[in-house]
């Protein structure tokens, strides 16, 4: 037998009438074998765990910088749409599927607009087209565990039930691992020289941020015990896993919604505006670009079976903000009809586009419009970005 317990494994006596000194010699020596074999795998981990940590140095010290995205993209649509549903479980899915393709397409802003002057009441609801359609899309934006603050109990919502989940990137599960998230102000009160409390849907775990501020509003919350290049560095490093955090207070401070957008490039759901005019769709950009210039659509496409077929466009122009415009039962036409000065949509748009030409269908649901023209625009929309 060797001398070095680690070359080889100990012979053990095959005689059962071997003396008690043979046999105790025997585990003496098996015993310095298996710990030398368990010293030289320690050894051989950390000098694995050494290059590993080289290699994650070396990567941090080369990785290129968080861009963030800066363009946004906008729909509008008329509120006239809902009246093609028959009734308000029908009318509320398809405010879903509306929200759906919102989410799917990164749409920043929803647009809805009056494109007929006549109210009417359908199944006794005492409420306008435009008021049911931007309620249910703001609905179905907010996180769940945000809806019971700011959606209570209410005749609008009476089918919410219905609408299929965005699982947006904001909506966030209370196990995973987060660098944002939406939260609401909480009636706690904080300590002297402290900020305010957030509810951000993790149960025990609160965030407290760097302001104070009255209770029920909605906030985006940045944490502040880790950096952005820290969150997609240990992201990267745990493979997604989701990592679930115990602690009782998180530390954050408050950023503008768009931030996820501008620094991260996270998609952080669409926001909603009513306009009374299609005119006013267009005028009342609500982005800024942060250079003391008001911000404005620099992209405005029009979408009707009358417009040039989308097949004869090669490339878009270059663009910040860009802004797709659907039209309802009667087409844009309808809503170019109710403005006093006859606009027409050569002055109103930069393109005009059928995005379905030869279609099958006498007509094309605007939801259905939604997807398809997003679809065939998006390659050449995103070839025109200035990001």
């Amino acid at each position: 037998m060797s001398d070095d317990p680690s070359t080889s494994r100990p012979v053990r006596p095959v005689n059962s009438a071997v003396n008690s000194t043979d046999w105790r010699r025997y585990k003496e020596q098996l015993r310095a074998w298996k710990n030398a074999r368990l010293r030289k795998q320690l050894d051989a981990e950390q000098v694995e765990t050494s290059e590993q940590e080289t290699t994650t140095t070396a990567s941090k010290s080369t990785s290129q910088p968080i861009k963030g995205r800066s363009y946004t993209l906008s729909i509008a649509l008329p509120a006239s749409i809902l009246r093609n549903a028959q009734s308000n479980e029908l009318r509320t899915y398809l405010a879903g599927q509306i929200g759906r393709a919102a989410c799917v397409f990164n749409i920043d802003e929803i647009i809805v607009f009056n494109d007929d002057e006549t109210v009417e009441e359908v199944d006794n609801n005492p409420f306008s087209a435009s008021e049911q359609l931007i309620r249910l899309l703001e609905y179905l934006e907010c996180p769940q565990y945000l809806r019971k603050q700011f959606f209570p109990r209410q005749k609008l919502l009476e089918y919410a039930g219905l609408l299929n989940p965005l699982d947006a990137p904001h909506h966030l599960r209370t196990n995973e691992y987060w660098l944002y998230r939406e939260g609401v102000t909480l009636p706690l009160r904080p300590a002297d020289g402290k900020g305010s409390w957030v509810d951000v849907g993790l149960y025990e775990t609160k965030v407290q941020i760097d302001k104070r501020l009255q209770q029920g509003l909605r906030v985006t919350v940045r944490r502040t015990d880790i950096t952005p290049e820290e969150y997609f560095q240990t992201k990267e490093l745990s493979n997604d896993t989701q990592q679930t955090n115990k602690k009782k207070r998180i530390p954050g401070e408050i950023v503008s919604p768009s931030t996820p957008r501008l620094e991260s490039a996270f998609y952080w759901g669409y926001q909603v505006r009513k306009a009374e005019t299609i005119r006013t769709v267009v005028e009342d950009c609500p982005f800024d670009d942060g250079d003391n210039h008001p911000a404005k659509y620099d992209l405005v496409i029009g979408t009707s079976e009358r417009g040039t077929s989308y097949d004869k466009i090669t490339e878009f122009p270059r663009f910040r903000h860009a802004l797709i415009v659907f039209g309802g039962l009667q087409g844009l036409e309808k809503a170019f009809a109710q403005e006093e000065d006859s606009m027409t949509a050569e002055q109103l748009f930069h393109f005009y586009l059928n995005t379905c030409p030869q279609q099958g269908s006498r007509t094309i649901r605007t939801e259905e419009a939604i997807l398809i023209t997003l679809s065939c625009l998006r390659d050449k929309l995103l070839s025109a970005v200035i990001n």
